[in-house]
């Protein structure tokens, strides 16, 4: 089963006060949060070996490691992350509630960036360009465990947690009841601009939701440039070792991941344990009307030769290790999307009488991209390395990542859930064993310019 949930070996190296606390992150880490909505930058090309970052409304990680405490790292984002955590509990009889309410919305404008290279981009430079998106390079969390790990640019997102171990009650009963109620709406609204000079403007328009990237001279030996627009790009090792329950990485979407965990029970008579995860997801990408629609447009203009050039769209883009061997319960990288990801996990429940586990999952997931999200690449002269244009896409490199439930997920709609119970006993005369599992799931995926709202409204 799974390596028997990861053999719970995961949970068990969790389970610590180390990763209890929230880790609180130096500059030097966390290169560039910003959300200014409208970037426009020109130079004359990069000298050898320097790195230069663009961000507008993005998040970016470059410094290798991430420590033992959670992360949550937002640029122009909602987000929410709950953990209820008990254990070593004895007594005559034995009752836990634990719940987990959230209900966020997340509106924004203005996504546009423009950056001209008017030279060269000297031997070894590294630019990286990201506009409403996620960064994750040179070994950025790849070390430590958390309860969560989450970065969201231009999104709305929750973890939610309850575990409950090592209960003993001597004489009566176990009662354990878990829930989590989820609720996360993210709204981008596209509209003109006129903050920006037209003639740099993609199509020539002064438009949100536009990156523009002009290099006027070459690329020369190993300059590398990463363009991202709405994308979550994860590369050289980040999160590669990782261990979360939750791995949350998300752009210009909304998700919500809920995890129960119910271990370790024992109890003289009866036990009974409820777990439940109600999780909406809304996601919404929209601007003008349906003769007039405004798009997330990338357009990416080479003038000479290309040495190492990656240009992201709406996608998902994991490569050179990316999350290599990472573990968690629940993994999620998504652009554009609507997402839900559930577990209930029961383990190692022993009772002297009767033995009730009832388990349930309901999700909508509601996601609607009303722009279209056109790529526009030139190049005037050679590609001598490598050219990956993703646009819309997932693109998954060499990588062996663990996990319950692993999404990967553009310009979709996705509820994915998992009820697991394991090792239940009951030792009584007459006992018995009853467990229910459900899962209730809608997603709704509208890709199109329609005026015609799909539903897609999770928190008032």
């Amino acid at each position: 089963m799974r390596r028997q949930v990861l053999n719970l070996t995961l949970l068990t190296a969790l389970l610590t006060p180390m990763a209890i606390g929230t880790e609180i992150i130096s500059d030097e880490e966390l290169d560039d949060v910003s959300g200014a909505g409208v970037q426009g930058v020109v130079t004359p090309g990069l000298p050898p070996s320097t790195h230069q970052d663009n961000n507008n409304d993005s998040l970016v990680v470059h410094t290798t490691g991430g420590g033992g405490g959670n992360i949550l790292n937002l640029a122009v984002s909602v987000g929410a992350g709950g953990s209820n955590l008990l254990y070593n509990v004895r007594g005559g009889s034995v009752f836990v509630d634990q719940s987990n309410n959230q209900c966020n919305k997340n509106i924004h404008t203005r996504q546009h960036q423009e950056v001209i290279n008017g030279g060269d981009l000297g031997d070894g430079s590294i630019q990286d360009n990201q506009n409403a998106s996620v960064l994750l390079t040179n070994g950025a969390q790849n070390t430590g465990g958390a309860i969560y790990t989450v970065n969201a640019a231009v999104s709305a997102v929750g973890v939610a947690t309850n575990i409950a171990s090592m209960l003993r009650a001597t004489v009566g009963s176990v009662t354990v009841i878990q829930s989590n109620e989820q609720k996360h709406d993210n709204e981008v609204a596209l509209s003109d601009i006129d903050t920006i000079n037209p003639s740099m403007a993609c199509g020539g328009k002064n438009r949100e939701g536009c990156q523009y990237i002009g290099n006027g001279g070459d690329m020369k030996t190993d300059a590398h440039q990463r363009n991202s627009q709405g994308s979550v790009f994860i590369t050289d090792d980040a999160q590669a070792n990782r261990q979360s329950l939750h791995i949350v990485n998300i752009a210009l979407s909304a998700a919500n991941s809920g995890i129960n965990i119910a271990s370790d029970v024992s109890s003289a008579t009866d036990a009974v344990i409820i777990q439940t995860n109600t999780q909406n997801a809304a996601n919404k990408v929209a601007g003008g009307s349906v003769d007039e629609q405004y798009e997330f447009r990338q357009e990416v203009d080479n003038a000479g030769d290309v040495w190492g050039q990656d240009n992201n769209n709406l996608s998902v883009f994991i490569n050179k290790n990316g999350q290599n061997s990472a573990q968690g319960i629940n993994i999620v990288n998504a652009a554009a999307s609507a997402i839900n990801a559930g577990v209930n996990i029961t383990a190692n429940v022993q009772a002297g009488n009767n033995v009730t586990i009832n388990q349930t999952n309901e999700q909508i997931a509601c996601n609607w991209v009303q722009t279209d999200n056109p790529q526009d690449v030139y190049n005037g002269g050679s590609v001598l390395d490598h050219q990956y244009n993703n646009n819309g896409s997932v693109v998954v490199g060499p990588s062996s990542p663990s996990a319950v439930i692993l999404i990967n997920a553009a310009k979709s709609a996705v509820s994915d859930a998992a009820n697991i119970v394991a090792g239940v006993t009951c030792t009584g005369p007459g006992c018995s064993v009853s467990i229910n599992q459900t899962n209730t799931q809608i997603a709704n995926n509208v890709v199109g310019a329609t005026t015609t709202n799909p539903g897609c409204i999770a928190c008032p």
